[in-house]
């Protein structure tokens, strides 16, 4: 299949001409005197406070309209609203929370073509022992599940050339994005690896899209190619372009280490499925305000890993600090923030449970 090519048409960019009158020059003085003000002092905080972040976001009931036997072990589910009204928009990356029957809480990429207004698409993997998963893998057509979102934490920038690269169920956040960059006429290229074809989901779909918009799909899998060629792969980057990867830590991980060799002038961006190691943890405590209780919490694990062995119900669900299902309030000492969810003001009195820490020789105080 050939790569599709876009023209980009250059801007024009016209010469300055001084040929305002005193009217546009009186506009033009209060226009300058107003960004002084803004960019050199503090008035611009009290004229814009910062908005705390919202918590609920777009939060409504869906009814699973149909479902769809994707690949093995993996089914597709296309919610709708009960009454047929449109969902709020989202953009490529962008994922829901999903609050099952029972009540667990579980992040989803949508995976459909971003400009449907009347639908959501998720697609599930059935995880062995896999509380959530096995339960949606039970869902009936017609039964309906609470809907938090949509979201981004993976968001698709503008580039003049995508190279793709999505291991497993790592395809679903990556199909909406091949989708954008067909319907914008942007060249771009897919690498997609799977431990069997017969594994992969949307395989059918992507073979059209790269037909119909001029793309480039390159299916391997464990069985008949042997594990992924990064070098290879990372040879379809284009400098100025966008390099995104989705999968397993493993394979993400390369593609980053040896973009920055092959690929250096290319973007890269990733979204991982499961919380990244700690490398640079330092041990610290954390003191429960409710009971007194102390927690010691090892360099190498998350303060969610350690205050969950005293309180197992204790709420989470992405482990990488974008959801904000594990935030808990702070009565006393610093933490090292390193979440991408709590705003500047949260920051004084809240932290993440699940990548956050404690500052070096601190000991943090919960509201637990």
């Amino acid at each position: 299949m050939s790569a599709a090519t876009a023209r980009l048409t250059p801007r024009a960019v016209a010469e300055p001409v001084d040929d305002a009158g005193p009217g546009l020059r009186a506009i033009g003085a209060l226009s300058r005197l107003y960004s002084k003000l803004v960019a050199e002092t503090p008035a611009v905080t009290a004229l814009s406070p910062a908005r705390p972040r919202r918590r609920g976001g777009f939060e409504f009931e869906a009814v699973v309209d149909r479902i769809e036997r994707e690949a093995d072990d993996v089914r597709s589910f296309l919610l709708r609203r009960p009454d047929g009204a449109a969902l709020p928009a989202w953009r490529p990356g962008a994922h829901i929370d999903v609050t099952t029957t029972s009540g667990v809480l579980r992040q989803y990429s949508l995976s459909g073509n971003p400009v449907a207004a009347d639908c959501y698409r998720i697609a599930v993997r059935r995880v062995v022992d896999g509380t959530a998963s096995s339960e949606m893998h039970r869902l009936r057509e017609g039964e309906r599940l609470r809907i938090r979102g949509p979201r981004n934490a993976f968001p698709m920038a503008r580039a003049p050339h995508y190279l793709f690269v999505a291991g497993g169920i790592g395809i679903t956040p990556i199909l909406s994005m091949v989708y954008a960059a067909c319907h914008q006429g942007l060249p771009w290229v897919l690498y997609y690896h799977g431990r069997s074809r017969s594994s992969m989901p949307f395989l059918g779909e992507l073979e059209g899209l790269a037909e119909r918009g001029g793309g480039t799909l390159i299916v391997a899998d464990d069985d008949v190619d042997g594990p992924p060629g990064i070098d290879a792969i990372l040879t379809h980057a284009k400098p100025g372009g966008a390099l995104y990867a989705c999968g397993p830590a493993g394979l993400s991980a390369a593609v980053r280490a040896r973009s920055r060799v092959i690929a250096p002038n290319t973007t890269f961006h990733t979204e991982y499925f499961s919380p990244p190691p700690i490398v640079d943890g330092e041990p610290f405590e954390i003191a429960m305000q409710s009971t007194g209780e102390r927690i010691a919490v090892g360099a190498h694990e998350s303060a969610l890993d350690a205050v969950r062995r005293l309180r197992p119900d204790q709420a989470y669900s992405c482990r990488q600090g974008f959801c904000g299902a594990c935030v808990v309030g702070v009565v006393d000492g610093q933490p090292d923030h390193r979440d991408r969810v709590l705003g500047d003001i949260e920051r004084g009195s809240a932290m993440t449970l699940c990548v956050s820490r404690a500052a070096l020789d601190e000991t943090l105080t919960l509201d637990l």
